[in-house]
């Protein structure tokens, strides 16, 4: 599936997605109001189902403000434009629990009812909308993991501060047009908040212009982690504009130790039982998706892991197809981003009505396999398509505990 998505491209999917979605309203407002929707004429005779075609017929001309935004470098047009395909997408889902409502719930087929439940789905898809390209791209929570003796969950309750070792990891923070130095500020501080010995940086740091790396860099020296802030570079990063300016600033940056396909080694707890902690740090090859995805990191691993024996390994990787070729070398953690978690999916659903499922096996959260643990964060910024809902920007916050 991945393959025919990126061939397809997003934002062509979610363009004959919405059309494809406005043809499903007609249909469910047809069968909950009982219009015919033949002539036009027998259309005007019925308001309540003309007033939806026509609010219909709207947002799909509001829709092609996103075109019209992008060539005239007018951000507020691009952002109407969204809100009215979002709307589109998502009332054929609301309109189907109105459908649902009528058949389903006595007397709600009589009289004004069905109309009420149609019209209040639609503005349930535009409010739903509103707070994808607002509140919900921009509300950034803590996701917490606790990884101990081999056995990774969820941290459900606040995190043992007696832990090893804890680590903050930010991801995708893709600075541009969509995403402000504020926001990534904000990251920092959440971050910084959480009192951890490292920081994981892990790729897409700009959007598209690397011009904007002393900017980014800016905020990223505000980090702070007793034993170091780790970075790797993502996709955005090697093929963005100015490229090169990006990854100077980085370099020049002593806050920040970029791993280049490289290791560091930290040493953590007490002197008389210390533990050696092994960084791999795995830049993308510069593919949004990587041809060769299954051995993803293999000779980066391989010639990393020779170097030294430590007590715990991590892969830091901005692609998480590195789980594979980790998990066979028993690399203890993994930690990667460039999902996004999806950035779309019903809330409270997480990984299981997630757009993102249509492009990737690793998708948001946590994955095992043998003795080792995948940790996919869902990110800080936003990608093609700048919203979220059911899957809010995220500092993740992993605790380690050692045998």
């Amino acid at each position: 599936m991945t393959k025919y998505v990126i061939k397809i491209g997003v934002r062509q999917i979610m363009r004959f997605g919405q059309l494809a979605a406005l043809l499903v309203v007609l249909a469910e407002a047809r069968i909950t109001l009982d219009f015919p929707w033949g002539k036009t004429g027998n259309l005007a005779e019925n308001p309540d189902g003309f007033g939806i075609v026509v609010a219909l017929v709207v947002l799909l001309a509001l829709s092609e403000l996103v075109r019209i935004g992008r060539f005239t470098s007018i951000n507020s047009l691009v952002w109407l434009g969204y809100i009215a395909r979002f709307t589109g997408l998502g009332w054929a889902g609301t309109g189907f629990v109105a459908l649902l409502s009528v058949w389903l719930i006595p007397g709600a087929n009589d009289g004004a009812a069905p109309l009420a439940l149609f019209w209040a789905a639609g503005g349930l898809a535009l409010t739903a909308s509103f707070y994808a390209f607002s509140i919900g791209r921009t509300r950034i929570v803590v996701r917490k993991f606790k990884i101990a003796q081999n056995r990774a969950t969820p941290a459900t309750g606040a995190v043992d501060r007696q832990s090893d070792v804890r680590i903050t990891v930010l991801s995708d923070l893709h600075l541009g047009v969509f995403v402000t130095a504020a926001h990534i500020r904000r990251a920092v501080e959440i971050s910084n908040n959480e009192s951890p010995d490292m920081v994981l940086l892990l790729g897409d740091y700009v959007e598209d212009d690397g011009s904007l790396g002393g900017e980014l860099v800016a905020e990223l020296t505000r980090l702070e982690a007793k034993l170091g802030v780790f970075a790797v570079l993502g996709n955005h990063d090697i093929r963005c504009r100015d490229s090169q300016l990006l990854i100077d600033e980085l370099e020049r940056d002593q806050t920040v130790s970029l791993l280049r396909n490289s290791s560091a080694f930290v040493e953590v707890g007490p002197v008389e039982d210390s533990k050696t902690v092994q960084i791999i740090g795995i830049e993308s090859p510069g593919d949004w998706w990587y041809k060769d995805s299954d051995v993803f990191g293999k000779d980066v691993l391989h010639s990393e892991l020779s170097t030294g024996a430590a007590d715990f390994t991590i892969v830091a990787s901005h692609h998480p197809e590195a789980f594979g070729p980790s998990a066979e070398r028993s690399v203890d953690l993994v930690v990667a981003g460039h999902t996004h978690g999806g950035q779309l999916a019903v809330p409270f659903t997480g990984r299981l009505l997630n757009v993102g499922r249509l492009a990737t096996k690793y998708l948001w959260g946590l994955y095992e396999s043998g003795t080792t643990t995948l940790v996919v964060s869902a990110g800080i910024g936003v990608g093609v398509i700048p919203a979220r809902i059911g899957v809010p920007p995220e500092v993740t916050l992993i605790e380690i505990s050692f045998d």
